[in-house]
């Protein structure tokens, strides 16, 4: 947990302890501070300082080797190795990572989700709701009818019994941010979400999650490698490069052409068409 590898202080009084994240007294999501990871003589990531906002679809950009992951990791209070050297200053709406995590208020997809269980499609879903009950207690039939509502939208339904190992790289992907949203919780964190997907469920998918942040208040963080998902679907825009922050605002402030080429190391166009910016 990131208790033992960072330097944490946290603002939170004991009244936002127990409402967990429903306390809506700050914008503020994510706030970062001083924050320097690295291995060996090699920084993974420095942050000097960071905002995010909550009830907000915000994206993380940037080559390669950028931090994105990184970052989101950090906020995870994980870590990818033991020989990593880390130090810094993390509040989650002015909460401890540790009280957050500790209270399951932060759901999670990864880029290399495991499958190893010999669960069912419904089983694996209903993961999702093991933060929420006891662990001799089994999922309700409301539950059961959730996960099933979730399934049909992201195209499993007819997969229900299905093993999970016998999945396509994208059934295995829906099926994981399926199990995510059964958490139902405040905030959701997505690394590389669309990998796998073909480009009608890519487009579902953001635009499923931009529903959740505008008709339910949910506050996401997403990483995307397409900057016309990034630039069409978020409302806000974090740009990355050597583990530092370059930028950070709206879309239309952060995604210019001249900046993005910067970054990429290679020339980028943006195109305007009647259905919105593109970027080749």
């Amino acid at each position: 947990m990131l208790s033992s590898l960072f330097n944490i202080t946290s603002k939170a009084s004991s009244g936002n302890r127990k409402n967990g994240l429903k306390n809506r007294g700050t914008d503020e999501l994510l706030s970062m501070r001083d924050i320097h990871i690295s291995h060996g003589d090699k920084t993974l990531l420095k942050v000097d300082k960071l905002t995010v906002p909550q009830q907000k679809l915000v994206c993380f950009i940037g080559p390669n080797g950028a931090g994105k992951s990184t970052l989101l990791h950090t906020v995870l209070g994980q870590h990818t190795g033991t020989a990593l050297k880390a130090d810094g200053y993390i509040t989650i709406q002015g909460m401890s990572i540790n009280d957050v995590m500790t209270h399951g208020l932060i759901s999670w997809v990864g880029q290399h989700e495991r499958f190893e269980l010999p669960l069912t499609v419904l089983d694996y879903a209903l993961l999702g709701v093991s933060p929420n009950i006891a662990w001799y207690q089994r999922p309700s039939n409301q539950h059961i009818a959730r996960a099933k509502e979730l399934l049909l939208d992201f195209e499993l339904l007819d997969l229900l019994d299905a093993r999970v190992q016998t999945l396509s790289g994208g059934e295995k992907q829906r099926l994981a941010i399926a199990r995510a949203l059964m958490q139902d919780t405040e905030i959701m964190l997505f690394d590389e979400p669309t990998n796998h997907l073909d480009i009608r469920h890519q487009r579902f998918l953001l635009n499923y999650l931009h529903e959740l942040v505008w008709k339910k208040g949910k506050s996401i963080i997403v990483v995307l490698h397409d900057l016309t998902h990034a630039h069409r679907y978020t409302d806000e825009v974090v740009l990355l490069n050597g583990g530092q922050v370059l930028a950070q605002g709206s879309p239309q402030e952060v995604m210019t052409s001249q900046q993005l080429s910067e970054v990429y190391n290679v020339k980028i166009k943006a195109h305007q068409t009647e259905d919105g910016v593109v970027f080749v």
